[in-house]
């Protein structure tokens, strides 16, 4: 990768002191370790300050500063530290699910990650997904963690039979009583990670989207749970699926963000 990772700092920020060996199992700790201690956030692009897709921005911004970030910084970071452990990484560009209307190509970035012959779909940067590593090639349902998920080709629809994916693959969770939700359609053709620039400054300056007008934070829970700090209020969804919101007052905003998230404005 192209910055240097003190991989002892960064796996100090994540709280993971496991084995180091690039396997599938430590794969997932890492992810886990990563998707509870970093946020995913736009704090930097609310406050208009700009966020740039290289990692000598993304790695110092996650590490020293202690931030998070969206989806090019937090996966942006997490390839060079999974590169620095000696996994195969490789960056794709995915299409966003608004609302059954697929976003553009290169509208967010997820990794995949080669291990014993496998290809591992990993997200440390969306929110509300995924939480564990998900085998590219396999159709059947898998443990995405604190949901079902599952890799199907274009088209097929969560209940599709299994089939070839022609390059892409759409991705799927299943949310409780509501069924099945399509999150994203991910082009398994390795990007670079400039190529995504472009798509990260027009999401910074365009007018009217949501990482500009309404900033929030996010993260999973160590008990299997989420919490998100929205414009004027706090989610907390508890492991059991239990949800409840406490309304949070403008003035209150920045402390909330620093207990709950560890993030301070000032860094």
């Amino acid at each position: 990768m192209a910055t240097d990772v003190d991989v002892d700092r960064y796996l100090a920020r994540i709280g993971y002191d496991g084995d180091r060996t690039p396997t599938a199992a430590n794969l997932a700790a890492l992810q886990w370790a990563h998707l509870v201690s970093v946020p995913f956030e736009n704090l930097d692009v609310f406050a208009r300050t700009g966020v740039r897709v290289g990692r000598d921005w993304s790695v110092p911004k996650i590490v020293e500063r202690r931030r998070g970030g969206w989806c090019f910084e937090c996966n942006g970071a997490f390839s060079a530290l999974l590169g620095a452990l000696g996994y195969e990484v490789t960056l794709h560009s995915a299409q966003v699910d608004q609302q059954g209307v697929l976003g553009p190509p290169l509208d967010h970035l997820v990794l995949v990650a080669h291990v014993d012959g496998r290809r591992l779909l990993v997200d440390v940067g969306f929110g509300d997904a995924p939480t564990a590593p998900l085998d590219v090639d396999e159709r059947e349902p898998q443990d995405g963690g604190v949901r079902p998920a599952r890799l199907v080709a274009p088209g097929e629809g969560p209940e599709g039979v299994p089939g070839g994916s022609g390059g892409v693959v759409e991705l799927w969770d299943r949310r409780g009583a509501d069924g099945w939700m399509r999150l994203s359609r991910v082009d398994l053709a390795p990007r670079g990670l400039d190529e995504f620039e472009a798509r990260s400054t027009e999401l910074q300056t365009a007018p009217g989207l949501m990482w500009t007008e309404r900033r929030f934070a996010t993260r999973a829970t160590a008990d299997g749970g989420r919490v998100w700090l929205l414009t004027d209020r706090l989610r907390v969804r508890g492991p059991d699926g239990s949800d409840r919101e406490t309304p949070v007052a403008p003035e209150d905003w920045d402390s909330v963000a620093a207990e709950r998230f560890g993030l301070r404005l000032d860094r």
